[in-house]
């Protein structure tokens, strides 16, 4: 397992290093489902509203059901034909207002309808990759960009940068708001 656990109605979900996503009982670890992906899972997952989203090296976001494991939907990222190194969903995504924000190495960070998977707006990130978990609050979603050298506070409903910092460094650290 390559990614964090998240306990939600008392199921563990988990994404794993052999393409699957993973619903365990929190409480004996007995397996209640499991969901095949096209290519790793490193990204934790999220779950809002009896939903887990979660992002794959292969390229996809899927929102599965939490209790059955059942597909929803899934949204698809960019792709690179020129290097083959900037794809894949790293980042766990944050749910907020009826929205899912995440990051991909695609170089943009996306905001889809939590609902239908729709895309509502992408932030393009210059091809700095995103794959910290991003935080949202008061109307703006924070991420660090990991080779762009750049922390970004968007507006959560456009995407519009309400201001963007550079922080002289690699930023693979998740941001959290207290």
């Amino acid at each position: 397992f390559l990614s964090s656990p998240v306990i939600a109605g008392g199921l563990l979900y988990i994404g794993s290093g052999d393409r699957n996503v993973y619903a365990l009982d929190a409480a004996s670890g007995a397996l209640k489902w499991k969901f095949a992906t096209g290519n790793v899972v490193h990204a934790s997952p999220a779950v809002a509203d009896g939903v887990v989203y979660i992002g794959s090296w292969d390229r996809h976001l899927y929102a599965l059901d939490a209790a059955t494991g059942a597909l929803k939907w899934k949204f698809e990222t960019g792709d690179d034909t020129q290097i083959y190194n900037q794809i894949g969903i790293a980042s766990s995504a944050a749910v907020a207002d009826g929205t899912v924000y995440f990051g991909c190495r695609d170089g943009h960070f996306y905001a889809v309808e939590a609902a239908t998977g729709k895309m509502r707006w992408k932030h393009d990130n210059h091809m700095g990759w995103t794959i910290a978990s991003p935080a949202v609050a008061n109307g703006k979603v924070y991420f660090p960009t990991s080779d762009g050298t750049r922390f970004h506070a968007l507006e959560a409903a456009t995407g519009k940068v309400a201001f963007s910092l550079v922080n002289k460094a690699i930023s693979f650290s998740s941001p959290a708001i207290a």
